[in-house]
């Protein structure tokens, strides 16, 4: 009976050991390969990093600008008297810039251990008006022609776009465009993967 006993306490035992040494087999081997997958980067990897930045804004452009609206009604190419609308627009703005990073592109070389990643073209991606700076001076009414809402709405429009094209002339674009191009670079870098092991261009 005690022999009995005895040879069921060394089997189990045995169970133990050999159950201990399998786990282990699996968990050495899972963690090898567990290193090999976190050497690789894949697309996913880099696009997943790159969507979290959503919009990336490189430049903020902030500008105060003074404008000005006239209007009249003509008859054959001359002014009908008392009927000149006019006011003076004051107001500051902010503009954003950079890149929609939904639209990039990745291209990894896993022999080459080089990540290739193509920006769509640096835009405007937001034009905000501090509503507390607008003001209105100088203006002039005609009950021939009134001012109306439309026209306060329409001349914003036309003020923001003109500001727009000229903030564009001044390079706007071109500077978000650096910007963006060194940004992207170091996000992606602060994975240590990325930064040791491969080559990354981004254009």
């Amino acid at each position: 009976m005690n022999n009995n006993k005895s040879k069921f306490k060394q089997g189990l035992i045995s169970a133990i050991i050999v159950a201990s040494l399998i786990l282990l087999t699996f968990f050495t081997a899972k963690s090898i390969f567990n290193v090999e997958e976190d050497t690789k980067i894949s697309s996913e990897t880099v696009e997943s990093a790159l969507k979290e930045a959503k919009e990336l804004t490189t430049l903020k452009y902030h500008y105060k600008n003074i404008a000005s609206f006239e209007n009249s009604q003509q008859f054959h190419g001359m002014t009908i008297p008392f009927t000149t609308k006019r006011f003076l627009y004051t107001y500051e703005g902010e503009i954003h810039a950079g890149v929609d990073l939904d639209q990039a592109k990745v291209n990894i070389n896993q022999e080459a251990k080089s990540i290739s990643v193509t920006l769509p073209k640096t835009k405007i991606l937001s034009h905000d008006i501090d509503e507390d700076s607008v003001m209105f001076y100088d203006e002039k009414n005609s009950i021939f022609n009134p001012l109306e809402l439309e026209d306060y709405s329409n001349f914003r429009k036309e003020e923001e776009a003109k500001v727009e094209k000229e903030a564009i002339d001044k390079g706007l674009l071109k500077e978000a465009k650096d910007q963006t191009l060194k940004a992207v670079k170091e996000i992606l870098l602060l994975n240590p993967i990325i930064e040791e092991e491969y080559t990354l261009t981004v254009k």
